[in-house]
């Protein structure tokens, strides 16, 4: 190093020296970074082929069989009590649940008017009856002629209709029961008006009660007569009855459905009868549920089950032919282990998968629980009941499994 005249050498001291080294090699490390991110390629998204289906178990007892329905609860031995006349309540003895016996009083009018009523016409009777008399011995005395008698004997008559009349008029104000029964609904006040022929209570007769509810126009034609007819003599139950909210269900008998279509709707009734349950209190005008026994009545043969309407699907191949996807697990895959980790997690996703496989089913009838199916099924089947429209015969599918929170 040549030196200017006069110049003196510049020394670095190590301090200096040190934090140079330093920033050198931290640009060098940067630059290393760099180039090792840039050569490092991405890695491409693996695309999802295994979907997740939600499954339906066929249980063993067929879903199909037993059809459930909204009923109501009628006395087979009933009555609506009302007065034959209209007025004002002035007593109302009975409310539901009552026990009451024959000839105890259930209700009275206010019979005022009736009273009075009943007090003229028994004047005018007893003036009629009193002229008559005289007339009748004036005749024969011929003091008066057979006109003037007849005319009195006429009056007598019409007198003594209206003072009968009156008397039943006053009776009428009175409601009693007309035999030993409960009181199962008062659908009225006390001191409230009403009119003639309006019920005042309901009086069921215990024993026997029949539960009423519509059955649709195609079940109806499904029917057999012939097994209809048996299971109102056969020990077997053909349906059960549940009251209200309890779990316990009650064996009954089918009785009768009508023959013409309820009003605005395209459903019959039909009414089953049963003992009445001594473990509860039921009365007319309940809620009950019907489970009926379909397959009894119609005859029909085993292997049907009731599936959500989603299950059931049309394919392109044939629109005509009703199909559902039947889950088929492959064991294979749920068998496979391996010792390491990474491997042990695929097995573990693997588990549980499976294919599924259309199966051509038949429609029996449509319910509010779903559809009624019939078909080379059995139980334990498990079938697609969400996106199975989505569904292609031996695609990879895995069950869906609700997760925490969801």
């Amino acid at each position: 190093m040549k030196l200017r005249p006069g110049a003196k050498p510049h020394l670095r001291t190590p301090a200096a020296w040190r934090g140079g080294l330093a920033l050198q090699l931290f640009a060098g490390l940067l630059l290393a970074l760099g180039l090792s991110a840039c050569s490092e390629a991405e890695a491409p998204l693996k695309k999802q082929k295994v979907h997740p289906v939600k499954l339906l178990s066929l249980s063993d007892e067929g879903g199909g069989v037993i059809q459930r329905y909204p009923g109501v609860v009628e006395a087979s031995e009933r009555s609506n009590l009302s007065f034959r006349i209209g007025g004002e309540l002035r007593e109302l003895n009975v409310q539901a649940g009552q026990e009451v016996t024959q000839g105890e009083l259930i209700a009275q009018l206010d019979d005022r008017d009736a009273r009075s009523q009943l007090n003229n016409a028994r004047s005018s009777f007893n003036l009629a009856q009193a002229t008559y008399k005289r007339m009748k011995y004036s005749v024969e005395k011929g003091a008066i002629s057979r006109a003037r008698f007849d005319e009195a004997q006429a009056e007598f008559q019409s007198a003594q209709a209206q003072y009968s009349q009156a008397q039943d008029q006053l009776s009428y104000t009175e409601l009693k029961a007309p035999y030993d029964g409960v009181i199962a609904r008062v659908p009225v006040d006390n001191y409230q008006v009403v009119t003639a022929q309006e019920t005042i209570a309901v009086l069921q007769q215990p024993g026997q009660i029949d539960v009423t509810f519509n059955l649709p126009e195609r079940q109806v034609r499904a029917i057999d007569r012939e097994r209809a007819m048996a299971g109102r003599q056969e020990d077997a139950a053909l349906a059960w009855v549940r009251f209200g909210r309890g779990e316990q269900r009650y064996p009954a008998r089918y009785k009768e459905h009508d023959t013409s279509a309820s009003e605005g709707s395209l459903s019959y009734q039909v009414t089953l009868t049963l003992p009445e349950p001594q473990d509860i209190t039921v009365l007319s005008g309940m809620s009950a549920t019907v489970e009926l026994d379909m397959q009894q009545l119609t005859g029909a043969t085993g292997g049907q089950w009731r599936v959500p309407v989603e299950a059931v699907v049309m394919r392109d191949a044939d629109p005509q032919q009703a199909v559902v996807w039947r889950y088929v697990e492959d064991g294979s895959a749920a068998a496979e282990t391996s010792p390491d980790v990474e491997d042990k997690d695929k097995d573990k996703d693997k588990a549980g998968q499976g294919t599924v496989e259309a199966v051509p089913v038949e429609v029996l009838q449509a319910t509010g629980e779903g559809l009624v199916i019939t078909g080379e099924l059995n139980a334990g089947d498990r079938l697609v009941t969400a996106g199975a429209s989505r569904m292609q015969a031996g695609e990879p599918v895995r069950p869906w499994v609700k997760e925490a929170g969801l």
